[in-house]
């Protein structure tokens, strides 16, 4: 077995195809119709997630998932039984959106195979939204008793205190901008950096701190909404200029909407290689990669 990452979904909130865009006569998207052809399938994906499956010296492969949202079900039923996925050993949440944390309840049936609480990293801000949102995830004395419930082990991170080590793997948090609140303040996510990889999913600025820590990646996974500016995420130029100053061996771009489609992004990827000599593509639901 080789350390490899999954691809579990590059995509929004809101996920690809959108469908009023496939039920409609929408001119503007071509997308989304595409997703739903052989000729256009990279097109169809879910919400931004990676799985880390990493050899474990004592031969059982442990998974590690980053990032748990709206579509993590679908994921499973998908590539998890294409892979013979068998365990969620870990979980890391970048921040307090939807599309990163609300499959947390679908941990339920691993937490009851594995018979064990499955470890759930994420920063306080994160925390303080999974508490509201499942107060009883983080409470069980507050379920129902209707049924049972995921069983999740919480551990709160702090990027100053370095890196978070977890199956043998160092994953260092990268407190990254991921927009902005109605008053100017920042809201934060978190990307990681294991091994020689820096994952970043849900960004619209690098500080200079975490810039520092991705510096000497090998491999760069790079949020990347669309073709022109957004308020939270990184369009395709200002992912470019990431890429140009931080000169990864590779770079693969995530997190792109429906105005995005992949056959074009292969193009580009073609010219930045003759031009410029840079690895650079879109990742598609479902690629595998050895590191």
């Amino acid at each position: 077995m080789t350390n490899i990452i999954i691809f579990l979904g590059t995509g929004t909130s809101g996920g690809i195809p959108n469908v009023p865009c496939v039920t409609s006569n929408n001119p503007k998207c071509k997308v989304c119709k595409l997703s739903l052809t052989p000729e256009g399938c990279k097109n169809k994906r879910r919400n931004t997630s990676l799985l880390v499956c990493v050899d474990h010296p004592d031969g059982r492969q442990r998974n590690i998932l980053i990032d748990c949202g709206k579509t993590f079900f679908e994921s499973t039923v998908d590539i998890f039984v294409k892979h013979n996925i068998k365990t969620i050993d870990a979980v890391f949440i970048s921040h307090g959106h939807t599309d990163a944390m609300l499959g947390l309840d679908d941990l339920r049936p691993w937490s009851v195979f594995q018979k064990s609480p499955i470890p759930v990293f994420c920063d306080q801000s994160t925390m303080d939204t999974i508490s509201h949102t499942f107060p009883y995830l983080v409470n069980s004395s507050k379920a129902t008793g209707c049924g049972y419930i995921s069983e999740l082990d919480f551990k709160v991170f702090d990027e100053i205190n370095g890196p978070v080590e977890c199956e043998g793997i160092l994953f260092q948090p990268l407190k990254v901008e991921h927009g902005k609140y109605s008053d100017g303040t920042p809201f934060f996510s978190n990307g990681f950096r294991f091994e020689d990889i820096s994952y970043v999913s849900d960004c619209s600025k690098i500080p200079d701190k975490a810039r520092s820590l991705m510096e000497g990646s090998k491999t760069l996974i790079l949020d990347t909404l669309r073709w022109t500016p957004f308020m939270s995420h990184f369009s395709y130029s200002e992912a470019l200029s990431e890429v140009r100053n931080l000169k990864p061996q590779r770079t693969l771009l995530v997190g792109f909407c429906h105005r995005v489609d992949h056959a074009d992004m292969e193009v580009l990827s073609k010219e930045h290689m003759a031009k410029e000599n840079l690895d650079i593509s879109a990742a598609f639901d479902g690629l595998r990669l050895d590191f």
